[in-house]
């Protein structure tokens, strides 16, 4: 396994959990989370569109959870053709976030 491959995995997995602690009410997202999330639902996702949205995330952000997810993926997602399952999990939990209970 790759290291690209074993970060993917590891994406998934913490994307998945993630959702799972948003929808048990866990994890509640602050607005500029949801606000960052609402910006790249309207967005085609490639390593560049993710980079320029965490750099204009306020240092709460990027101290969030949220981030935790997205930041590894903007290294990974133009890099290798496996890494579709991460984009597909993390564009469900920020789908999640942007539909409000």
């Amino acid at each position: 396994m790759t290291t690209t491959s074993a970060l993917s995995e590891a994406l998934c997995r913490d994307a998945a959990v993630l959702l799972e602690s948003y929808r048990s009410g866990a994890w509640v997202p602050d607005p500029a989370e949801r606000e960052l999330a609402e910006g790249l639902a309207r967005s085609r996702w490639d390593a560049h569109v993710l980079r320029a949205a965490l750099r204009e995330v306020p240092p709460t952000v990027r101290s969030g959870r949220l981030v935790d997810v997205l930041a590894p993926a903007a290294d990974i997602v133009d890099q290798e053709p496996g890494v579709g399952d991460v984009v597909l999990q993390l564009r469900v939990l920020v789908d999640a976030l942007t539909t409000w209970p």
